[in-house]
């Protein structure tokens, strides 16, 4: 089977991050808009369960469940799994009154922890994760990625594009092929927001790391290419945004000694020396330390 499918231009589409991120490429939005109806029939489409873990974030849990629900695909849910939030979270979630959300509690919040917990508990044939803030830019998002994986015949991790927003307003787009040259350089495809696995998938090759604060993604990408039978597949589109939040000192450092632990146990000494050689954490730690030190002293 052919695709087809016709290309919206920045001024066809309101969505306020899209537009910046195009206006950066200088290019027109590659959104896809489908000609034809029903490329595949509906129950031909495999539920897909959207993994929310939640903790404490009442102002923006909102604009993440509003763009999954509006959602243009026949079967999905949305499996929040909160760790004992103390504000209104609990109380913005249940306002949607929706029944394709379901609302867990565990004790605590630890993200891959709370992530497990979901894969767990999803019903769903593919599995996403999407985080407080995070967002899905088209409506259309979960139908086009699982078209192009009935198309592919149902591979174990099917992914896309991101936006990449921090705390100052700075934007980003992260796309990458996925092959084990560039994750011995500690550099993921793509954003774990952007990946849908196959809920079969993580009993091959396990779960998220809980040993993990900040790379569990890139781990899980690190044992997926490992395992030889695994197949995947990529649509080249920018369709999730996500939200760095404010990049900390801590965060950096933790990054850092987290992508070295990986990059070791999963290709060696040698791979890890040279990923040392190139890797960036030590000049954004220095970059972060500059503009703390210029606010200190300029106020600016």
């Amino acid at each position: 089977m052919e695709w087809n499918f016709s290309l919206m231009t920045k001024q066809q589409l309101d969505l306020t991050t899209a537009e910046i991120a195009a206006d950066k490429l200088k290019d027109p939005l590659p959104y896809v808009l489908f000609e034809e109806e029903g490329y595949f029939n509906d129950y031909e489409y495999p539920k897909v369960t959207i993994v929310v873990p939640t903790y404490n974030c009442a102002q923006i849990i909102s604009l993440t469940l509003e763009t999954i629900l509006d959602q243009q695909y026949p079967d999905f849910e949305v499996a929040i799994i909160d760790g004992g939030s103390q504000d209104r979270t609990l109380e913005v979630i249940k306002s949607f009154r929706d029944d394709r959300i379901r609302l867990y509690s565990v004790t605590g919040f630890h993200r891959y922890e709370m992530l497990n917990r979901g894969i767990t508990r999803a019903l769903g044939q593919y599995i996403a994760f999407l985080f407080p803030g995070d967002y899905y830019v088209w409506r259309h998002t979960l139908k086009l990625m699982m078209t192009k994986a009935l198309e592919l015949n149902s591979p174990d991790l099917i992914y896309c594009g991101a936006i990449l927003r921090d705390g100052r307003g700075d934007l980003k787009n992260l796309y990458r092929p996925l092959t084990q040259d560039l994750l011995r350089m500690g550099q993921q495809p793509t954003t774990l927001q952007s990946c849908f696995f196959k809920k079969e998938m993580f009993k091959k090759i396990g779960k998220f790391d809980t040993g993990l604060k900040l790379r569990g993604g890139f781990d899980l990408l690190c044992r997926f290419m490992q395992a030889s039978d695994l197949r995947f597949g990529s649509v080249h589109r920018i369709l999730t945004d996500y939200d760095l939040r404010i990049v900390t000192k801590e965060m950096v450092v933790t990054h850092f000694f987290e992508s070295m632990r990986i990059v070791y146990r999963y290709f060696g000494l040698r791979a890890t020396l040279r990923w040392l050689k190139h890797q960036k954490d030590i000049s954004r730690l220095f970059k972060l330390w500059f503009s703390r030190l210029k606010v200190s002293f300029l106020g600016r």
